[in-house]
């Protein structure tokens, strides 16, 4: 009993030895150090995959939008899509964009439109949920990004 005792009181004693010996931890980022920074969302994005409903749909691989760094946008191989022609594009927010805003040359109306971006193998890609037409339709747009 006596040698549980001075066990218990032993690993005490080396407990409280080692937490008060430890330096308080400071947090070296903080709001006034951090800042985030802009998504970079020019490149030339492939679509690679299409749903509508959550079904998969045919193979568009061959269609392209290419967002330019001059905020403005070329399609390739179009397809049906919220817009049909070369524009200019823009985004909600720069360090935190959920829509894109695409505004085809030659017309006034702005098509906005909610996006999505996450990293899958170590590659970029963007979504683009739409609803053209009817409203109960809803269509995802995979884009991955095209790298040179």
């Amino acid at each position: 009993m006596k040698l549980n005792m001075r066990f218990t009181m032993g690993v005490f004693f080396t407990l409280a030895i080692a937490v008060s010996s430890c330096d308080t931890f400071k947090d070296e980022i903080t709001p006034e150090n951090y800042s985030e920074v802009a998504k970079k969302i020019n490149a030339n994005w492939q679509l690679s995959a299409v749903s509508r409903n959550g079904i998969d749909m045919m193979d568009f691989t061959r269609f392209h939008i290419v967002l330019n760094e001059d905020n403005t946008y070329e399609i390739e191989n179009y397809l049906p899509f919220i817009v049909k022609g070369n524009g200019s594009w823009s985004v909600d927010d720069p360090i935190y964009p959920f829509h894109l805003l695409l505004k085809e040359n030659g017309t006034e109306k702005e098509v906005k439109t909610l996006i999505g971006f996450r990293t899958v193998d170590g590659k970029r890609q963007m979504t683009i949920t739409l609803s053209p037409g009817c409203h109960t339709n809803k269509y995802i747009y995979t884009f991955k990004q095209v790298t040179e």
